[in-house]
């Protein structure tokens, strides 16, 4: 797994320690003051989004004297809970490659500060869309189809199959051609290489929404 070589480690008692190793090869690691400056210090003109565990800003980067803007995802508060959650958003989307998955930049572990930064989607989520009555049927479909391709891709096309455990409208996010990528991977569940014999996934707890859970999927939960 990427966190055993990542050099990490957390507790109650002891503040987090880096080294380094594979994930910084993968992605960029951020201080806090370029996160900060990128969104204006946290800035509230800035936010895209609140959820119950994070806050999504819009950030700006400048890059070969180009602007390059980027989703902040900041974790709300310190703790076991959200160390997981953050490391585990991240060790995921290091080992995804697919157009329907939205991709990482880099991340920002200070203190307690825990930060993912990924490609931001002009368009928002599915959800604002529908709420606003704004897209048609064909487009409806379109989103539809292109988000089936990046469960898929979870399921059967990464390494190891991943469950989101989350996966609603809010998780889909739309590019600048209105082209759909999922987000959100922080309660994700690995299980079994891919082509291995299907086991069940054990978790400890169902999270996400309940209207959008397969009801075989109950059986899983230990």
């Amino acid at each position: 797994m990427f966190l055993k070589c990542w050099g990490f480690c957390h507790s109650k008692h002891t503040s987090s320690c880096q080294y380094t190793t594979i994930i910084e090869e993968l992605c960029h690691r951020f201080s806090l003051t370029d996160i900060r400056k990128s969104t204006n210090n946290f800035d509230h003109k800035r936010l895209i989004d609140r959820g119950g565990f994070d806050i999504k800003y819009k950030g700006c980067f400048q890059h070969d004297g180009s602007d390059y803007t980027v989703t902040i995802k900041r974790f709300n508060g310190d703790g076991p809970q959200i160390w997981n959650m953050f490391t585990n958003e991240i060790e995921l989307l290091c080992q995804l490659r697919h157009p329907n998955c939205v991709s990482l930049i880099g991340f920002c572990n200070h203190k307690k500060e825990k930060i993912v930064v990924y490609e931001y989607m002009s368009n928002g989520s599915l959800h604002r869309h529908l709420q606003r009555g704004e897209l048609s049927w064909k487009k409806r479909l379109e989103i539809c189809i292109g988000a089936a391709r990046g469960l898929h891709y979870l399921h059967a096309g990464a390494k190891r199959t991943i469950i989101h455990c989350d996966f609603s409208a809010k998780s889909i996010l739309l590019n600048d051609d209105m082209e759909p990528k999922l987000a959100d991977f922080s309660f994700c569940r690995q299980g079994a290489p891919s082509l291995s014999k299907p086991k069940p996934i054990k978790v400890d707890c169902i999270w996400g929404k309940f209207l959008y859970f397969e009801l075989s999927a109950m059986i899983f939960v230990s």
